[in-house]
């Protein structure tokens, strides 16, 4: 290991000895308009304080049984973006939001999991473990090879070597005065996460009859999405949300089979997911949430998958009978195969 090597993870040791020691995610964000970046986060701005590290770090204690919260402050053309034992920067679905340019995530927890992203233009291009390199994901996995090149890898603290890296690709130089002086911080709604590809859904169909299962199973896809957008809307209608604009026309899609404003809906949950953050537990906005993400849920590419996945989340929404809504799928596929 060469000596500049050594000094760049000399330099990087000190994050072992601050405030966010123990966990925390450390996001490089290139731009210059911190509330553009806290709303990729998940930022609620209309909730911003200013706040030193470690009254950032109290308050992030005290309220983190119910929201996330971040810190950011710009570093020259960057806008660092500090989560004590957070983990929004390190998600696919806030990077994408945040790197309209390019942002860099470094990411380690107590349990000694980390995470390294590299981000460009909306693609997240190159993430992976720092104790396991080789095993990399994104769109380029090996864009950063040559760059990551000559850091001891196996032999070094995970997190240095990761600051280290992310000092290489924004040209940062790690240092304490990263969390000197006052952060602008924000509580955190959080994006939804991406509907995932499920290999063999009907696999995770619980708590229905095997009748259900099997006429899933046999359904053409036309019926298939008739099925999804009547399940849909019983669940909607149940929770008394029917009537916002966005679940209206995303029913619609679903009936019409046009493109479904994807954004939109997750803006929804975000909103939503805060309120219910503010009120208690069994309000009727937590309950209209829950309808609402199996809405969302139903907006899978997979209509099989949707199907699925909106008969277990429907389990959740208060007020929705399982053997009513399976018998309401399995009369609307009867229908069509009629």
């Amino acid at each position: 290991m060469g000596s500049h090597c050594v000094s760049e993870l000399v330099r990087a040791e000190w994050i072992r000895r601050s405030t966010i020691q123990e966990a925390a995610c450390l996001t490089f964000v290139r731009g210059d308009d911190i509330g553009q970046v806290a709303e990729a986060f998940g930022g609620v701005t209309g909730f911003g304080r200013r706040l030193d590290i470690d009254e950032f770090c109290e308050e992030a204690f005290a309220h983190q049984e119910k929201h996330p919260m971040i810190a950011l402050r710009r570093l020259g053309d960057w806008i660092l973006v500090v989560e004590e034992n957070g983990r929004q920067g390190q998600r696919p679905e806030v990077l994408r939001r945040a790197a309209r340019l390019a942002a860099v995530s470094v990411f380690w927890d107590a349990s000694a999991l980390t995470r390294f992203s590299h981000a460009v233009l909306g693609d997240v291009r190159t993430s992976f473990e720092a104790v396991l390199p080789e095993f990399r994901e994104g769109t380029r996995p090996d864009e950063l090879e040559a760059i990551r090149a000559g850091l001891p890898w196996s032999q070094a603290d995970p997190v240095a070597l990761m600051l280290a890296l992310a000092g290489r690709l924004t040209g940062l130089s790690p240092n304490p005065g990263w969390l000197a002086g006052d952060f602008q911080t924000f509580p955190v709604s959080p994006w939804p996460d991406d509907l995932v590809a499920v290999p063999n859904p009907l696999d995770d169909v619980v708590g229905y009859p095997l009748e259900l299962v099997a006429a899933l199973r046999a359904a053409a896809e036309s019926d298939r999405r008739r099925a999804v957008a009547v399940a849909a809307r019983h669940v909607v209608a149940t929770a008394g949300c029917l009537d916002h604009p966005v679940v209206r026309r995303t029913l619609s899609s679903l009936t019409s089979g046009l493109p479904i404003d994807h954004g939109a809906l997750s803006e929804v949950v975000r909103d939503w997911t805060w309120h219910s953050f503010r009120h208690r537990p069994c309000s009727k906005v937590r309950n209209q949430l829950r309808a609402v993400e199996v809405l969302r849920q139903a907006t899978h590419d997979d209509l099989l998958t949707a199907l699925v996945s909106l008969l277990a989340e429907a389990r959740r929404v208060r007020g929705v009978d399982a053997c009513e809504l399976a018998r309401i799928v399995a009369d609307e596929l009867d229908d069509q195969r009629s």
